[in-house]
């Protein structure tokens, strides 16, 4: 049995990561990544099952960085559930979303593939999976925070929405200090929302 060339690995991962930012996953087309990698589809097979395979393992740092960067946010829940305070809960939230602008400046194409890109593909449901999780956390810290459980069609509304900003930043292409005004401006709305939910809650 032949050996796998590891040399090819670099520039087939290069041009598939081009190839899925510019084009998204449905779109993206595996001949013309083995043609800009210099290499036969095959040699793509030979590496990857699929075209899933492929888009998957481009985003695994990012996976992992995602899991390191929000200890901060956790810390900060904590401190709010045991507060129960508004203003901690408040200030919980913002510093979620703060380690989201993070991942936008520090990795916008990552966040683009993640979020913009993945249409269709088992990241996608990856996606949807998170979100119906974070959804879920939301209603329990509420519920254990006030004892009883928030309107979850209303969570789940605004969940989605900042979901939806988030992904539209990045299809917006936007400089950093243009996103952060957005943020900015997007965060004071939201925590209205979910001041009034604490306050609904009391």
């Amino acid at each position: 049995m032949a050996s796998k060339n590891h040399s090819l690995d670099s520039g087939i991962a290069q041009a598939a990561y081009k190839e899925f930012l510019t084009c998204g996953f449905q779109k993206a087309s595996l001949h013309k990544i083995a043609e800009n990698a210099g290499v036969t589809t095959g040699a793509i097979y030979t590496r990857y099952q699929n075209k899933d395979a492929l888009f998957v393992s481009l985003l695994q740092g990012f996976f992992k960085t995602m899991e390191e960067i929000f200890s901060p946010a956790e810390q900060e829940y904590e401190r709010a559930r045991k507060s129960a305070r508004a203003e901690d809960i408040i200030r919980a939230i913002n510093v979620e979303e703060g380690i989201y602008f993070r991942l936008l400046t520090e990795h916008y194409d990552d966040c683009t593939l993640f979020f913009s890109r993945s249409d269709g593909s088992s990241v996608e449901r990856m996606l949807k999976e998170l979100m119906e999780r974070k959804t879920k956390q939301t209603i329990d810290f509420f519920t254990e925070v006030y004892g009883k459980a928030p309107n979850e069609d209303a969570i789940r509304l605004l969940m989605g929405s900042q979901f939806w900003y988030f992904r539209q930043l990045l299809d917006e292409h936007l400089e950093e200090n243009q996103m952060f005004a957005c943020l900015r401006s997007i965060l004071d709305f939201f925590n209205a929302g979910w001041r009034q939910l604490c306050d609904t809650l009391k």
